[in-house]
């Protein structure tokens, strides 16, 4: 395997660690990673991670690349409905401000949500690397070095 492999290799790996890493306090509750935020949306999440790991494995520039962009999309909508599900969630209270203050007491954990796009981003980043930019760089470090 080439440099690119392993680079693709530790995106995935930092997907997967984002995913079970906590994403979301909740007093009393406790913290929830993203099978407790919403497990299909989860499921979808490591099936490409595993994807994205073959896709590694057997070289697959193409499908690396799609599995990092599907992620990395996936992610997005996952933050974007749990802002609002968190906006949202005290609505029944009558009082607006006091509805506004109950939602704040969830707090996100941003450690595991970094991961995840840190991981989609770089599983894209390792499938545009071409084995010549890879070469160029190990030529010019060879020479340095000379």
């Amino acid at each position: 395997m080439i440099l690119k492999n392993y680079i693709g290799i530790l995106g995935v790996l930092s997907v997967i660690a984002g995913g079970m890493s906590p994403m979301l306090h909740i007093p009393i509750i406790g913290n929830w990673n993203y099978w407790k935020i919403d497990m299909v949306l989860a499921s979808i999440v490591f099936t490409l991670a595993a994807m994205g790991l073959l896709a590694a494995i057997l070289k697959k520039p193409g499908l690396l690349r799609f599995t990092g962009w599907a992620i990395l999309i996936t992610v997005g909508f996952t933050l974007f409905a749990v802002y609002f599900k968190v906006n949202n969630y005290f609505s029944f209270i009558p009082l607006k401000k006091l509805a506004k203050v109950t939602s704040g007491i969830i707090h996100y954990r941003w450690l595991g949500w970094c991961m995840l796009f840190a991981g989609a981003i770089i599983m894209i980043i390792s499938s545009r690397i071409s084995q010549r930019a890879i070469l160029k760089s190990k030529m010019a470090k060879l020479n340095q070095d000379s």
